[in-house]
């Protein structure tokens, strides 16, 4: 590249001067004295500083003045001929390659880098000292990267609050190593922070980007936020896990309310303002909310990743760093703070969340523009039912017909029919239509004709019963299920241990894969015993089961005769789990809920006529 060294003076030399967050490193201040005083040594001519404060030196992708400095350093128009820095760390903990790219494109452009602190000679020695130098630096830092692992690993044992921002419907209760409460602190929408006593009142608001001056003594555990917030994660579980709405009608539902999301415009320009689906997926699949502090879901370290509880080397790390880590890489402190869920309705969730269907097909939201099903459904049966003769699914039809008439509107007639008819035609099965509305209204009329004696004298103590029954019977699936994991369980253990006895030097390689493999079985198998372990329900948790239950069960003859399409919906899906309809017969089978409780699968079948 051409370059014209016109404005160029010999001896003009700039001054790059960086720290990183530790504050025991060699400061801003120091460093300018130091490169001041041998600018006046050498008789050279000091043009300016470019200063990086506060960031890493392990890269130079975040560091701006760095970065600025080689882009001057390469225009036509440069004025300096020498970059002056305090140490080789200071260049940058860099790997030999990188450090010697940069340098290359320095020397390249006639630009030299000069170390004040490493007693170089300048002669061809230095050229061997260099690279140890630079290594040197590195590899301090990977040494400093498994202190602050190990240093982080003790501060979550203690279900302490690993620093960033705490998931919503949480605040941070700090104390000092004495334990005494200093203060609460509560991140606002708009990215500011609130300061609040042990009582919840505000001592003072800090301005997005401001922060406070925290010994490292101080400790910080989650702490519950105000009642709104609390309430609305609340609303976000049971809407999810108990109601069975999706990400858009939960989100749909959160923003018609008004609830303010988490974080707002003035946050960051990238957020909107309204709840969005991926922020709704974001707090379901948070195990937080349960009272556990998980850590270790992501890596976004440069040097080392926690495996089993241990420091291990990051190889091939280049690009983009943050990568979710295996389950069975988390780490979970049971208990660290107030949850706002039980565990299994974090489950129930979770469950859910698996067997979402991924596809347009799965979902059969809307078929053509003719056939409707799902959450936006005006036909509110859409998704349970099914034809008793080929086991396709029933869906909703609109038929228009006729000629316009004066308003230019044409009558429009609603059925359902079966969906392997309308897929493929009548080498499946026949269209079997049955008009929305009888159908609608006599499955509304039997479910609550079912559940009115829950609304009679004594309908309280039938309900708990229903979910006593039904929760004993989960008991002894639940029991069975950790029978067989605990079999299994003792299996492998025997494996390894037989693979141990009868290693040898032939069969090493292979024996390790196989250790490897089965290492990785035993540890999902752990994770479900513990799943199992949290899924029985308390006598706590059926009491609020049973009174959720009544509340629903009082206002659902308003809702099925009153709501909009989608609440009615909802609303049917708590109490039916399948319909079984056989047209030609005129038979249609209800499996309804003996608790209307979505997540409680025993069921009663009924039969009607149509």
């Amino acid at each position: 590249m051409a370059r014209n060294k016109s404005n160029r003076r010999q001896d003009s030399a700039v001054g790059y001067v960086r720290r990183s967050t530790d504050k025991q490193e060699q400061s801003i201040g120091d460093q300018k004295k130091e490169i001041e005083s041998y600018v006046q040594e050498h008789s050279l001519r000091l043009l300016k500083f470019y200063i990086d404060d506060a960031i890493s030196g392990t890269s130079v992708t975040k560091r701006l003045a760095f970065q600025q400095m080689v882009k001057d350093a390469e225009s036509s128009n440069c004025r300096f001929s020498y970059i002056i820095v305090y140490d080789v760390k200071r260049f940058g903990r860099l790997d030999n390659d990188e450090a010697g790219y940069y340098r290359h494109r320095l020397k390249t452009h006639g630009v030299e880098v000069l170390y004040i602190n490493e007693n170089f000679n300048g002669d061809y020695t230095d050229d061997l000292l260099r690279p140890v130098k630079q290594w040197q630096a590195r590899q301090e830092s990977k040494d400093l990267s498994k202190v602050t692992i190990r240093g982080l690993l003790s501060k979550v044992e203690g279900g302490w609050w690993m620093g960033g921002t705490p998931p919503y419907g949480y605040d941070l209760r700090y104390q000092n190593a004495e334990g005494k409460f200093l203060f609460k602190l509560r991140f606002m929408p708009d990215g500011s922070k609130q300061l609040l006593d042990e009582k919840n009142n505000l001592i003072r608001k800090l301005a997005r980007g401001e922060s406070l001056n925290i010994s490292k003594r101080d400790q910080a555990k989650l702490t519950l936020s105000e009642p709104k917030r609390v309430k609305i994660i609340k609303q976000i579980f049971q809407m999810y896990a108990v109601q069975g709405k999706g990400y858009k009608s939960l989100t749909d539902t959160l923003n018609q309310q008004g609830i303010p999301t988490p974080r707002g415009p003035r946050w960051s320009h990238i957020y909107s303002g309204h709840w969005t689906t991926s922020t709704v997926r974001a707090i379901l699949v948070n195990p937080i909310y349960s009272g556990d502090m998980v850590w270790n879901r992501r890596t976004d370290a440069r040097f080392h990743r926690i495996s089993k509880g241990q420091a291990v080397d990051r190889k091939g790390v280049h690009g983009a760093r943050l990568v979710p880590n295996s389950k069975t890489d988390w780490i979970i402190v049971r208990d660290a703070h107030p949850p706002l869920i039980s565990r299994r309705l974090l489950e129930q969730a979770k469950q859910r969340l698996e067997n979402h269907p991924k596809s347009i097909e799965q979902k059969k939201r809307v078929h053509h523009g003719k056939t409707w099903s799902g959450q936006r459904s005006r036909f509110v049966l859409s998704g349970l039912m099914k034809c008793s003769l080929c086991g396709n699914r029933y869906q909703g039809v609109t038929r228009i017909k006729g000629k316009k008439r004066n308003d230019g509107t044409r009558v429009k007639t609603y059925y359902y029919g079966c969906g392997g008819y309308i897929t493929k035609g009548t080498s499946i099965c026949r269209m079997n239509a049955i008009p929305k509305a009888v159908l609608e209204s006599k499955v509304i009329e039997t479910v609550l004709d079912f559940y009115s004696s829950y609304l009679e004298k004594g309908g309280r103590h039938k309900l708990a019963e229903a979910v006593k029954a039904q929760t004993k019977a989960e008991k002894e699936d639940i029991t069975s299920a950790r029978k067989r994991a605990q079999a299994k369980l003792e299996n492998i253990t025997k494996v390894i241990n037989n693979l141990l006895d009868n290693i040898t030097e032939t069969n090493r390689d292979h024996v390790d894969r196989r250790l490897n493999e089965l290492t990785t079985q035993k540890q999902q198998i752990e994770t479900r015993l513990e799943e199992l372990e949290r899924l029985s329900l308390s006598q706590a948790e059926i009491d609020t089961i049973v009174n959720e239950g009544m509340q629903f069960l009082a206002s659902l003859e308003f809702t099925l005769d009153n709501s909009l399409p989608q609440e009615k919906l909802t609303a049917i899906r708590q109490c039916v789990e399948k319909i079984g309809i056989n047209k030609p017969v005129g038979e249609i089978t209800l499996a309804i809920r003996t608790a209307p409780i979505h997540n409680l699968p025993a069921t009663q079948e009924l039969r009607f006529s149509v």
